[in-house]
């Protein structure tokens, strides 16, 4: 138990040493001076901003896209449907008898 209460010293010797080092640097360094009053710009008119003509895809490139996406029977081939369950159910009954 000697172990953990020497890690639990350290850990309060560390946090003191920090807070005075850190009150040490606050009290060193310049004081900051009061900001000086800016003069008050003119505010001009704005004028609202025309929102960017959007393109918008020829059904050609739509149709490129849409041909683009795999499906299913692509990747996995015609035959990678679901399993049935009927068929299933079948072949057990008939092993069993």
């Amino acid at each position: 138990m000697s172990k953990q209460y020497n890690k639990l010293i350290k850990r309060r010797r560390r946090a003191a040493y920090l807070a005075r080092r850190k009150k040490a640097l606050a009290e060193s360094a310049p004081k900051k001076a009061a900001p000086k009053a800016k003069p008050a710009r003119k505010v001009s008119k704005t004028v609202p901003k025309k929102p960017a003509a959007k393109e918008e895809p020829t059904s050609v490139a739509a149709e490129v896209k849409a041909s683009d996406k795999a499906t299913a029977a692509d990747v996995l081939g015609p035959d990678a449907g679901t399993p049935e369950v009927g068929e299933s159910k079948e072949t057990a009954t008939s092993t069993e008898e």
